[in-house]
């Protein structure tokens, strides 16, 4: 494996990607809580599937592969079940008066 980007000093040609890798932990976990983050974002069921069948999405992607599709379903579904999904609406009212500065 080559030397991790923030290890070395910055070089002119170096092109900056990105480059994914895996991390230790609990894989069951981490679905947890990226269900749990997006669901507080606003994402449903359907949202979130097409997070996890989606393979530009590596993290997601990996979590739905390693646990399979059926699996992943059912765990986004209890995870949803109980934690919910976060839902917001905004209702402005318009000011008494609208200009008041003039003429007051």
């Amino acid at each position: 494996m080559s030397e991790h980007p923030k290890d070395r000093p910055a070089e002119p040609e170096d092109p900056f990607k990105m480059f994914a890798g895996g991390v230790e932990g609990d894989p069951g976990l981490m679905l947890d809580c990226l269900v749990e983050e997006y669901s507080r974002m606003g994402y449903d069921a359907d949202d979130l599937i097409a997070l996890f069948d989606n393979p530009e999405f590596l993290a997601t992607h990996g979590l739905r592969n390693l646990f399979g599709p059926e699996e992943t379903r059912e765990r986004v579904q209890a995870v949803l079940a109980r934690c919910g999904v976060l839902r917001v609406t905004v209702t402005a009212l318009p000011p008494e008066n609208p200009f008041p500065c003039h003429g007051s």
